[in-house]
């Protein structure tokens, strides 16, 4: 059976942000406190989210642990 979910440790997630435009993902911070929404844009210092209520975060990419997202979610896109 294979993985649904994909975790990108911080040192990863700057290369891959323009792939993860749209898609839902959870935002870990190095606090634990964790952000759930679309990525809708980002720069090279930080990311905005906008969650279920279309509220947006704007997150620093220095405070994140890792990016989780579902797998399927990229084969639906290409």
């Amino acid at each position: 059976m294979s993985k649904r979910l994909i975790r990108l440790g911080s040192e990863k997630i700057h290369a891959a942000l323009n792939g993860l435009l749209t898609h839902e993902i959870n935002a870990v911070l190095q606090n634990g406190n964790t952000y759930f929404g679309k990525l809708v844009s980002f720069t090279s210092d930080y990311l905005i989210l906008n969650d279920k209520r279309s509220h947006p975060h704007h997150l620093a990419l220095a405070d994140l642990y890792e990016i989780i997202y579902d797998a399927t979610q990229q084969r639906r896109i290409k």
